[in-house]
């Protein structure tokens, strides 16, 4: 028999929900108790039951109702996010990395071990029959690895969350600049083509680089507290079109995203073919 205490009731409720969605098996039964203890009754001879059954269940449990408590702890405690809305910023940044869908920059690589294999490593060597103990304190003494791999990726998501405050900071000093900015041109086409951008003005006349790096106001390059592209931004930001079309075949691209942040409702953005097509009816129409 394994008894499991808990200090809320509601988490002894969800992990008997979670207990109660496998079958119970004559060798295996789970009892709650009503409050905070879960019992978990097992054969003798069916002791691997604990390995097909009550480990990956007790898994299931902290991924979708402990784990974000733990994270949630770590920003809060360790790193002393108190704003409601940073931490969830900062938590949804974390789950991004857990999933997968950002780079771990930090190791270059994929982790080795995932998070499901600490658990179940510690569940492993933890559990058996006839023990008693309270859940709160296997968290705290027996999860180790697993709360470091959390920790690590915070850190990551606290990365993250600071640059795309310098960003937006970034950006928002940039449209000030524009607000009392006088246009130098009034239409900008930009044509984007991988990672080329290629500036025309409104008779579609390609603007040189030459050109370029005179419509430049110095003073918006030394005064920035961060980097300002010297290609595409600084004269996209010197000139202030009151007007730019943008043709992209990679609309996700970063550069077209910021440059859609920054020029907001003065962009128009295009497919990259319809570039020779308004090219073409220009030309006719001032035949």
């Amino acid at each position: 028999m394994i008894e499991i205490y808990f200090e809320q009731t509601t988490d002894a409720e969800k992990l008997f929900a979670v207990f109660t969605a496998y079958k119970n098996e004559p060798s295996l039964c789970f009892t709650y108790d009503g409050d905070k203890r879960i019992t978990i009754h097992i054969d003798k001879k069916a002791m691997e039951m604990i390995q097909t059954t009550v480990i990956p269940a007790m898994t299931q449990f902290m991924f979708r109702f402990i784990e974000d408590r733990l994270l949630l702890s770590i920003i809060s405690n360790d790193f002393y996010y108190k704003n409601v809305e940073e931490q969830q910023q900062i938590l949804q940044l974390a789950h991004s990395f857990i999933d997968g869908e950002r780079y771990d920059y930090r190791n270059g690589k994929q982790q080795a071990e995932s998070r499901e294999t600490f658990i179940k490593q510690a569940l492993t060597e933890f559990l058996s029959d006839d023990i008693s103990f309270s859940f709160e304190s296997f968290l705290y003494f027996r999860l180790k690895n697993y709360k470091e791999r959390l920790l690590h990726y915070v850190e990551l998501a606290i990365d993250e969350y600071k640059l795309e405050q310098e960003y937006q900071n970034f950006i928002q000093t940039l449209r000030d600049c524009l607000v009392s900015r006088p246009a130098k041109l009034s239409i900008i086409h930009l044509l984007h083509q991988e990672s080329t951008f290629t500036f025309y003005d409104e008779y579609f006349c390609e603007i040189s680089a030459k050109e370029l790096r005179k419509l430049i106001d110095r003073t918006l390059i030394v005064n920035q507290p961060m980097y300002i592209d010297s290609s595409v931004l600084a004269p996209l930001v010197s000139i202030a079109p009151k007007t730019i079309y943008l043709y992209t075949g990679n609309s996700d691209d970063g550069m077209v995203q910021t440059i859609q942040n920054l020029f907001q409702e003065r962009l128009k953005l295009y497919d990259l073919d319809f570039f020779l097509q308004s090219k073409q009816a220009y030309c006719k129409k001032i035949r």
